[in-house]
């Protein structure tokens, strides 16, 4: 941590992955407080960020993501809790949220994973969660069981009615809690953010651009790839770090959606491709090759960007009628106005 401090921006963030990162809690406390003696000596401000399943969460725990501000990601599946993790934890979760929203300083978000086989839960759990108190909260799915067409259908119902329900709440609060679901990206080619504005120190003491590349390298090691994206022992790094960062960066630097490819095509020629931001690790845990997308994640995609235009578009006309509204003047109540 000394040798990367320095190179941090001024706003910086350091999270904690797993596996399940409390079950090194003493560790995650000494570097914290390692950061914070170093943040004394400037003006650096670092933020926390703790990514867990909630299962070793108490009161000293809290306290301490409280004490240090820290953004607290749950792994919670919603009302497919119970299936898709280990049974009676729905429960436990949800009595554990009302306790972290009491602590005014942890920014709470939920991770919600669905896969094919729990996909029908999408729709019913986003609501559970934003009702329960959540105001962050973002949604992956899982490439294991396969998507087929029957599973992408019932994935096109779920979505619609998320946004029947983003669209119902609209008109109470200005808010859409799920991570990028609203919110219109900067229209561009998406480019993988590993290694340029992130690195992750693996639990074997190896850097990589993100902490998705252990997870998918880890049957893989000495491998040719392997050998591409990983940036070697920590030690070794700080010994030669420029070589060693310029070299590797070079490989980084294809992880962008025109170098990208489906079954069907090379992204590059696809229509919306200025439109489309998929990870390019998450998908080759389905097709096993980086730079590979799934067919089933590019028909999801379609399907969300779809859904996402026709709830902006509504998003839109409900400002356009409120603005009007406003705009609407009463000759009795301007004859009462001071002149």
């Amino acid at each position: 941590m000394g040798f990367l401090y320095p190179l941090l921006l001024t706003g910086c963030s350091i999270g904690f992955y797993g596996g399940e990162p409390l079950l090194a809690f003493n560790v995650l406390r000494r570097t914290v407080e390692h950061v914070e003696r170093l943040s004394g000596k400037n003006d650096r401000k670092v933020r926390y960020s703790l990514t867990t399943n909630g299962s070793l969460i108490n009161e000293e725990i809290l306290g301490f993501l409280d004490e240090h501000e820290f953004s607290l990601m749950l792994s919670f599946d919603g009302l497919a809790q119970d299936l898709s993790r280990r049974a009676g934890s729905f429960d436990l979760l949800a009595s554990l949220i009302p306790r972290i929203l009491a602590k005014p300083r942890i920014r709470l978000e939920t991770n919600s994973v669905f896969s094919s086989e729990t996909v029908s839960y999408l729709s019913e759990s986003v609501r559970w969660i934003i009702q329960s108190g959540i105001r962050r909260l973002d949604v992956n799915f899982a490439h294991i069981p396969a998507w087929t067409s029957s599973s992408l259908n019932r994935f096109k119902k779920e979505i619609a009615r998320v946004g029947e329900f983003f669209e119902s709440r609209y008109e109470r609060r200005g808010d859409v809690p799920w991570i990028g679901f609203y919110e219109e990206p900067e229209r561009g080619v998406f480019q993988c953010s590993a290694g340029r504005t992130q690195m992750a120190l693996s639990a074997q003491g190896e850097l990589w651009g993100c902490a998705l590349f252990p997870h998918y390298f880890s049957n893989r090691n000495g491998s040719k790839e392997y050998k591409k994206y990983c940036f070697g022992p920590v030690d070794s790094f700080i010994e030669n770090a420029g070589s060693i960062y310029s070299r590797k960066m070079a490989n980084y630097a294809d992880l962008r959606m025109d170098c990208y490819s489906t079954p069907d095509r090379s992204c590059l020629m696809c229509p919306e491709v200025e439109y489309c931001g998929l990870c390019p690790i998450a998908a080759a845990l389905t097709t096993g090759k980086i730079g590979r997308i799934p067919a089933w994640a590019c028909q999801m995609g379609k399907i969300k960007r779809i859904q996402k235009r026709l709830l902006l578009s509504q998003f839109e006309r409900k400002d356009q009628k409120i603005k009007k509204c406003h705009q609407i003047k009463s000759p009795y109540l301007e004859s009462l106005a001071p002149s």
